[in-house]
């Protein structure tokens, strides 16, 4: 497995080589990978719910919004029940910048950033204290969509916890302290 990048000082991890462990990740790559067919990137309009079904209640679309001389903003334009609960509410309409502390919606927001500029899919994992989950370990998925030859405007995110018997495949995660990720 390629070496993950830190987010520091946030316990989150980027993955370049997007190197999934969970199968439902992966099945959410593939179907992603085959919408793409020969563009960089499916529009939004080539992803379908009822195809997602079992994925729905860990999904979660973000809008991007771009604007000159700034970064890509991101809000949440629909989560899952598991986001939701995870989180420990709805933010649909949320702002990311609103949902995170300054420091670490900077952070992410430069990740998902990374992933909007160059229309790749990126993988993240991290431990977190999330309100909904004080001690969560996450391993997730983040997908850029758009229109042909446009930019991104919208990001799939699959989030899935990291089950006890995969931690071992996350080395970075391990004693690690634990970051404050979300208000």
């Amino acid at each position: 497995m390629a070496k993950a990048l830190q987010l520091k000082p946030l316990n989150l991890f980027v993955d370049p080589a997007i190197d999934l462990v969970d199968r439902r990740l992966k099945d959410l790559l593939a179907y992603w990978q085959d919408k793409c067919a020969e563009r960089d990137m499916p529009a939004r309009i080539d992803i379908s719910p009822g195809d997602l079904v079992t994925h729905l209640p860990r999904l979660a679309l973000l809008n991007v919004t771009l604007e000159e001389g700034d970064g890509p903003q991101f809000s949440v334009r629909l989560s899952g029940t598991g986001i939701d609960d995870l989180l420990g509410s709805d933010h649909r309409g949320s702002m990311l910048d609103d949902l995170l502390p300054t420091g670490s919606a900077k952070l992410v927001s430069a990740a998902l950033g990374a992933l909007v500029e160059h229309k790749r899919p990126m993988r993240f994992f991290a431990q977190a204290r999330l309100p909904g989950n004080p001690a969560a370990s996450v391993e997730g998925l983040a997908l850029p969509l758009g229109v042909e030859d446009g930019p991104v405007n919208m990001v799939l995110i699959e989030t899935v916890s990291i089950r006890q018997s995969d931690m071992p495949q996350f080395p970075d995660l391990e004693y690690q302290a634990f970051a404050e990720v979300a208000s």
